[in-house]
């Protein structure tokens, strides 16, 4: 497998040259790297339309930042997946008009991220209650709950997000959604480290980062943690690509039922009265 990375001028180089470095490294994938040195960087487009690489990531150190209008971020760490439904939005913004469509499209889409992205048959998603949430607010979500839980959508809350956090109630679900960025923040702070991989959702190509941006102020002498979450960034991509070829595998072209009921369902038989068998037993 084939994985593309970003790379920015500067440090990013040598981050990446330690993540690689592991032997075991060609067993498994090989790496494609983009940047303006190599003179490749306008290439990512079409190597991934004609499946020259599997996935991209982003390099530690690198400015390049990625927006789609149907993508949402999802950070993937060892102990917890999370995603936010309305990340650009402030508090008070969400109490003054609450899109409770725009809740449930994102619900969907992170259930079936987990589906197709990580094999998980039947998931269960947990919903953190905003700070401040109104009387309002409180009824949409459990409106919105109560009615994708009615469609066979494993979705759970709302939760308060100190509760959530305290007694560890993230370790029973498969993925954990926060309202706004704030209580986002709030829960992976205090669950998981800087090493956690931001994996973009409900877009067609495979794509991470780190946490580790342009703005990361690090050097040669501190390179060992960027290039850790960059390692682990590039085995979830190539984790994701997996699942992802076994999940459309196994749901195309399914095959059809074997067994068929016989019933006729016409008028004559619904309302035909049966006949009741008045002969006599024994002769009598």
């Amino acid at each position: 497998m084939n994985i593309g990375i970003l790379q920015s001028a500067g440090i990013a180089g040598t981050v990446i040259e330690c993540a690689l470095s592991t032997p075991d490294n060609d067993d498994v994938f090989t790496a494609t790297i983009y940047s303006k040195d190599n003179g490749n960087d306008k290439n990512v487009g079409a190597d991934l339309k004609f499946g020259n690489i599997s996935g991209i990531v982003v390099a530690p150190g690198s400015a390049t930042e990625f927006s789609f209008d149907s993508a949402m971020t999802m950070y993937v760490a060892e102990r917890m997946r999370l995603a936010t439904v309305f990340p650009d939005k402030s508090a008070e913004e969400l109490m003054e008009s609450f899109d409770r469509d725009v809740l449930a499209e994102r619900i969907n889409k992170v259930w079936m991220s987990l589906k197709r992205d990580f094999l998980v048959s039947m998931p269960r998603i947990a919903l953190l209650a905003p700070d401040g949430m109104t009387e309002d607010v409180a009824d949409t979500l459990a409106a919105v709950v109560a009615g994708l839980s009615e469609q066979g959508i494993g979705v759970f809350g709302p939760y308060n997000t100190n509760d959530y956090i305290d007694r560890q109630q993230f370790l029973h679900f498969d993925a954990t959604l926060a309202i706004l960025d704030g209580e986002a923040k709030e829960v992976l702070g205090a669950v998981t480290d800087e090493s956690r991989t931001k994996l973009l959702i409900g877009i067609p190509m495979v794509m991470a980062s780190t946490e580790y941006g342009a703005t990361n102020d690090f050097d040669a002498s501190g390179i060992v943690q960027p290039a850790y979450a960059l390692r682990k960034a590039v085995y979830t991509v190539i984790d994701v690509v997996r699942c992802r070829e076994a999940y459309d595998e196994g749901h195309s072209d399914p095959l059809p039922k074997l067994y068929h009921e016989r019933r006729d369902d016409s008028e004559k038989v619904r309302f035909a009265v049966r006949k009741q068998n008045n002969a006599p037993e024994n002769g009598n």
